[in-house]
């Protein structure tokens, strides 16, 4: 069950509204189905407008205050008047999986709005950007019966990214879309964020791994939530090496891989979750995400070399025998670990991260290229989660050969 926390930006501007500073209004921006608009106190507000069941109009709003980790208040604003104590279902239809998130109505606000309120991370959000459609039911009961509003989510994703950028979010915790390591309450602006590349951290020996001082937490999700899983551009003690989020920082080389080669939407993606690399002496290795997504990541790998760009190259992986497919250069959620050389990704079959596979690729000494290890699978999704390190084993080189 969605912890549902209603509230409303209209009825308690003098809590919710408040921004410490004076920002200049966003008239309003289009995104496809999708606009955003910015008051001068830079409190957001993306919406778009769709035709109920019953044929009248309404509106679905996605709004945010401009105060560190303020939550994020999914809103909708029908004709039919809405009453408290009716429930409430929101459906997001994706290209594979369907899934449904439930509410009730604890109180109406001005204009008949009810509104699902949460972090910026929780799993209605996540998958509301990243759906093709939205429909909320709501139970009227009576001769109404129930009202269906559907609503294409084509562009929500931008107008979220921007509604990051307006309110200086990006590249800090509690980002909607372009998450990073920064601090919520960080006093940075935005191009010190946006355009400088993150430093190299020192790794420490293998022995001292432990006594490494903790990377800054996620804000905290509401109880009933599942957070989303730790991505590689958030893993901040992971290796060697930095972090960027704008694409004119990755070499031309590794960029044109990506676009050509992959079809990815690095302009879209590498704002929102950053592009991580590693040097060593003249080679550096390249972590770039591809496309957006919720809890499953496309990364590719590359090889790029600063004094031959043309030897730049993607590694690719390869699939349990009996999958019987060629290699992939797509990894979801890939991890590099540039002290041992391997490669591990892990593909959720849920939304609760409680099933899927976990494939870990190690390097061989001689050629560069990357083998098979092991490949494991949980096809149970039984809302149990747990590191996919864990889970049982379907495939080993060790037990069943190359």
């Amino acid at each position: 069950m969605l912890k549902i926390a209603v509230v409303s930006a209209i009825a308690l501007p003098g809590t919710l509204l408040a921004s410490p500073a004076v920002h200049a209004a966003l008239e309003k921006a289009a995104f496809g189905d999708w606009s955003l608009r910015c008051r001068e106190n830079n409190y957001c507000i993306a919406e778009a407008e769709g035709t109920a069941s019953n044929g009248e109009a309404f509106r679905l709003k996605v709004e945010r205050g401009a105060k560190p980790g303020s939550d994020v208040y999914v809103t909708l604003r029908p004709k039919t008047p809405l009453a408290e104590g009716m429930m409430a279902r929101i459906e997001v239809a994706g290209e594979e999986e369907n899934y449904g998130f439930f509410g009730k109505a604890g109180q109406i606000y001005e204009g008949n709005e009810m509104t699902f309120g949460g972090d910026a991370d929780r799993a209605l959000i996540e998958n509301l950007r990243l759906g093709l459609t939205a429909q909320v039911q709501i139970e009227f009961g009576g001769k109404q019966g129930t009202l269906r509003y559907k609503v294409p989510l084509t562009g929500l994703t931008h107008a979220l990214l921007r509604m990051d950028q307006e309110q200086g979010r990006i590249g800090k915790l509690d980002a909607i879309v372009a998450w990073g390591g920064v601090p919520a309450d960080a006093k940075l602006d935005l191009e010190q964020v946006a355009s400088s590349p993150r430093p190299a951290r020192e790794k420490p020996a293998r022995t001292d791994v432990a006594a490494a001082p903790p990377a800054p937490p996620p804000p905290p999700a509401p109880a009933n939530d599942i957070p989303p899983p730790i991505m590689p551009s958030q893993d901040l003690a992971n290796g060697d090496g930095g972090l960027v989020y704008d694409v004119n920082e990755i070499p031309e080389r590794v960029q044109f891989l990506g676009y050509s080669g992959l079809n990815c939407q690095l302009d879209e993606v590498v704002p929102a979750f950053g592009a991580q690399y590693y040097t060593a002496g003249d080679e550096e290795t390249w972590i770039v995400p591809c496309e957006m997504a919720d809890a499953n990541v496309p990364y590719y790998m590359a090889r790029h070399i600063s004094f031959n760009p043309d030897l730049t190259e993607w590694l690719e992986f390869e699939t349990p025998p009996s999958f019987n497919e060629p290699n992939h250069a797509l990894i979801n959620n890939l991890v590099y670990d540039p002290q041992t050389r391997q490669v591990t990704g892990t593909t959720y079959h849920s939304p609760n991260y409680d099933c899927g596979a976990f494939e870990r690729h190690e390097e061989m000494a001689e050629s560069g290229e990357y083998e098979l290890v092991e490949y494991l699978e949980k096809t149970s999704c039984d809302g149990v989660p747990g590191p996919p390190e864990g889970w049982p084993r379907s495939w080993s080189i060790d037990e069943m050969g190359g």
